[in-house]
């Protein structure tokens, strides 16, 4: 064992030129390979159908395709992205058409790659402010798809719209010869709105409409309809103490008994007397009854019930008596519908 050891180690003495070219040799060669690999490229180059790896010291574009049997036609477009590492790839993709339909027409984006806002600009479409696109601009388009552009327009219309009107009622004995019937005493007026719409046209055709203002020119006046009802004309109230028993007041001066009583409507804010014109207020004689005095008015049965009133006017039939007391009204209507009654007149101050 020791003798091949001796002789082993007297080989490499021998041959120590020899090994030291060696050993630089296989030095050089591994540095020149590192410095080889670290200048390489990897490469993928793919289209719609395949795809190659290239590894190589060119970066020339032309010459990576040629290397992996690329050939681009004219209606190709290569994109060649480079990454860290001396990474890369290069995607050739062919264009295609995207039929676009707008304004009743369809055209045609030639495109190789993008969304539907990038079909529209090689379209040369342009979008107003509120037309929009199916499917939506941001949408990544592919070979096989299509794209429709909607107009819209907002067109602010104002309409007329009534408003009807309503009914108030005043119940009273007037009408206790027709109790089921009713009197028209003001005919009702429709009201009137302006009412701004605006409406949405998609492509022409109306869509919707919303109601974006309404304003009133015209107030509703509702009619005014008289009806019976076992209650008094005259709102006037009852004076202290006194109160209503058996169709006659409870305190009273004097009793006009069985007199004609008629009705009269004027459009005068005041009577003879200078007083006030109102429902409650009527013409007498003043040298029978004189102005101001309180009275109460009723028919001997309690069909007709006038109710509290008081002296402000007079007339010529009056203080002619042919009549003992002439009913005011505030309409004309319930003034001829009062005709010629016979009441008891009290007088209680």
């Amino acid at each position: 064992m020791a003798k091949i050891k001796n002789r082993f180690l007297l080989c490499l003495y021998d041959n120590r030129h020899r090994l030291g070219c060696m050993a630089v040799c296989v030095a050089v060669l591994c540095c020149v390979s590192c410095m080889t690999f670290s200048l390489l490229n990897v490469v993928t180059v793919q289209d719609a159908t395949s795809s190659k790896t290239v590894i190589t010291l060119f970066s020339d574009q032309d010459k990576l395709l040629s290397l992996a049997g690329y050939t681009p036609g004219d209606d190709n477009q290569v994109l060649y992205t480079t990454f860290p590492d001396r990474y890369a790839n290069i995607t050739i993709t062919e264009g295609f058409d995207v039929p676009v339909t707008v304004d009743g027409t369809t055209v045609n984006a030639h495109i190789h790659h993008g969304t539907v806002q990038t079909c529209l600009e090689n379209a040369g479409i342009v979008l107003g402010e509120h037309d929009y696109t199916e499917p939506s601009l941001n949408t990544p388009v592919e070979n096989g798809d299509s794209i429709r552009v909607y107009r819209v327009e907002y067109r602010d219309s104002v309409y007329e719209e009534t408003i009807p009107y309503g009914t108030d009622y005043r119940a009273n004995s007037l009408t206790f010869r027709f109790k089921k019937r009713q009197y028209v005493l003001k005919e009702g007026v429709e009201g009137l709105n302006l009412v701004t719409y605006r409406e949405r046209f998609v492509d022409g055709e109306m869509e919707s409409a919303l109601v974006t203002k309404i304003e009133t020119v015209r107030e509703p006046v509702n009619q005014l309809v008289l009806k019976y009802a076992p209650e008094p004309v005259s709102p006037l109230a009852a004076p202290a103490g006194v109160e209503i028993v058996n169709n006659a007041p409870t305190r009273y001066k004097s009793v006009i008994q069985g007199v004609p009583a008629t009705g009269y409507y004027s459009s005068r804010g005041k009577g003879a007397s200078g007083l006030g014109l109102f429902y409650g207020s009527v013409a007498v004689n003043p040298n029978v009854i004189p102005y101001g005095s309180k009275l109460y008015i009723t028919s001997p049965d309690g069909e007709f019930v006038y109710g509290f009133a008081i002296a402000t006017d007079t007339g010529s039939a009056l203080m002619e008596g042919t009549i003992g007391v002439d009913l005011f009204y505030e309409t004309y209507k319930e003034s001829s519908l009062n005709w010629k009654n016979t009441v008891n007149i009290y007088i209680i101050e």
